[in-house]
């Protein structure tokens, strides 16, 4: 609060954590706010896929199709340890329109408009990989699931990029920019802009730990503050977007046991899509996620308030409505269901139609200064997947405003904190053999996923405590975390809550309840690092096991 920031950038999501990334690598100050806990929004409510735009496709916008499979390469390229190919199967089913020939004919000309882009992925076991056919008679030997079906006639593969993680790709970004000499704090809130003859000079901000408050003061400012942009602004007396939010959609996302461990699955519904060509309704994907299942997305207006979004059993009853009509002998029940979570996304239709999708992919970069107000820019709507280059094209903007003379962008490029790694294989086969005596394969696997490079730091924390013992034991029997990374969160992570532990450092919690054992355990260690009373750490424990009641059966 005692200096003036080049760029004060408020919303510490994907995007926010891209635009500091970008703006420190071109050596400009940054300071960045997150109302919450970094990425613990919208950014952590996904499929977890970097999507290659083979839906946009259906919609006829083959630019977003080049943009998205472009970025998707860019992620696999800075970050190779936080995402895998995973193999999706599309049903293919008697007729024109859902048959084989119209969708590979689709595949083809999908490869044809996105071939090249993964020219600078030189680890081979990350390159994309070729869209092949299977036939009723092969496809039911490798998903009997979907092959049982007597109108299946076979099934096209597509692989997608996976994310181990999307909460710790937030976080390897703004790791990335403090390492550039960004100052970044969570648990922040922007209350309104500072606004002074016609120009923002900051935000005042309100400290969510303590109270306290303070000025922000920065030559520029970006609201990346997602569904809570409009929010700011008007209370900042800002103009509109170029293209207004007309309401909002929550999407909704189960985690189950396994139903398929080989293929990802995208199951068409009879809910509607906003497309040229429709398959069959919006699909829905069943994607295999740490010895679990990743279902969704479901689609649902929402009207209620922002800091409240939460799936109810309403929307976790429609996506096992839709997973067992497509998939009728799997016998998936409200039993199965271990965790759930929902997000925010904006819509701009002027129509909104309560039964069908009208996401767009589009975002928008908004200069305040045509309507007369300086330093200030908003961004939204953008992909987790396009994030990136949303944050480049508004970077450019800042820097002119600035009137800086800036090296290009490089974010493309450069290699993220923890993903400076050639061979990911390679990579880890010796980190394996490196702590073979004091862990297991699967548990070196797990910290090479989750930290990438920074393994040796997270495990170096272990050695240097006379608890080394307990710090490198897994925190349950369930789960591969392990108390090294509890303390690592709370000394070079900013975590100050238990929830930020269990669900966005740590992933110990994302695939549902961990058990009391190992919130206690983690709560004692962070007890130990931040001076917490027994009360405290007793609530901390409460209010995490409140957050897993939410979606457990009534």
């Amino acid at each position: 609060h005692d200096r003036v920031f080049d760029v004060v950038i408020v919303g510490g999501g994907i995007t926010g954590a891209c635009l500091a990334h970008d703006a420190t690598l071109r050596g400009l100050s940054v300071a960045l706010i997150e109302r919450g806990d970094f990425g613990a929004a919208t950014s952590a409510a996904s499929s977890k896929l970097l999507h290659g735009g083979i839906r946009y496709l259906q919609q006829g916008r083959f630019d977003k199709v080049r943009e998205s499979a472009r970025e998707r390469h860019c992620f696999q390229v800075i970050a190779p340890h936080l995402m895998h190919w995973v193999p999706f199967l599309i049903p293919t089913q008697p007729g024109l329109i859902r048959g084989r020939w119209l969708l590979q004919c689709g595949t083809w000309f999908y490869e044809c408009l996105t071939m090249g882009k993964e020219r600078r992925v030189n680890d081979e076991a990350q390159r994309h990989l070729f869209a092949k056919y299977y036939p009723r008679n092969e496809l039911a030997g490798l998903v009997p699931e979907l092959g049982v079906r007597a109108d299946i006639t076979g099934a096209q593969v597509l692989y997608e990029s996976h994310l181990h993680s999307t909460e710790r790709m937030s976080l390897a970004f703004l790791k990335s920019a403090v390492a550039g000499g960004a100052v970044v704090a969570n648990y922040m809130t922007a209350d309104k802009m500072l606004r002074r003859q016609g120009r923002v000079e900051g935000v005042t901000v309100a400290d969510g730990l303590n109270g306290q408050r303070f000025d922000l003061l920065g030559k520029m400012v970006i609201n990346a503050a997602g569904p809570w942009l409009t929010d700011l602004n008007e209370r900042s007396e800002l103009g509109r977007l170029t293209v207004p939010i007309s309401g909002f959609s929550k999407g909704t996302h189960i985690v189950t046991r396994q139903i398929v461990d080989r293929f990802a699955l995208a199951l068409p519904t009879r809910r509607k899509a906003n497309t040229v060509l429709n398959r069959g309704g919006r699909h829905v994907f069943v994607i295999p996620w740490r010895n679990h299942s990743l279902i969704g997305t479901g689609d649902r207006p929402y009207t209620g308030t922002l800091d409240d979004v939460r799936p109810t059993e309403a929307d976790i009853t429609d996506l096992l409505s839709d997973v067992t009509e497509a998939l009728p002998g799997i016998g998936l029940t409200r039993a199965d269901v271990f965790h759930a979570f929902s997000g925010l996304y904006p819509l701009t239709a002027r129509d909104l139609r309560p039964d069908v999708y009208q996401g767009t992919g589009d975002y928008q970069i908004v200069d305040h200064s045509r309507e007369g107000i300086q330093g200030v820019v908003s961004v939204l709507g953008a992909k987790y997947t396009t994030a990136r280059t949303l944050a480049e094209r508004a970077t450019n903007l800042v820097c002119k405003r600035l009137d800086r003379n800036t090296t290009p962008c490089r974010t493309s490029s450069t290699p993220l904190v923890g993903g400076e790694i050639d061979d990911l294989t390679e990579f880890t086969q010796d980190a394996v053999e490196r702590y073979a005596a004091t862990m297991k394969r699967c548990t070196v696997e797990h910290l090479v996923r989750h930290y990438g490079t920074e393994i040796d730091s997270v495990l170096a924390i272990a050695s240097s405590e006379r608890q080394e013992r307990s710090l490198l034991s897994q925190l349950t029997s369930t789960r591969e975390s392990i108390g090294a990374e509890v303390r690592f969160a709370v000394e070079e992570e900013m975590a100050v809550t238990l929830s930020d532990v269990v669900f966005r450092r740590t992933g110990l919690g994302t695939v549902g309840d961990p058990g009391e054992s190992a919130l206690c355990c983690c709560a004692e260690i962070m007890k130990m690092c931040l001076g917490w009373s027994d009360e405290h750490t007793t609530e901390e424990i409460q209010r995490t096991q409140a957050l897993f009641r939410r979606v457990n059966k009534p």
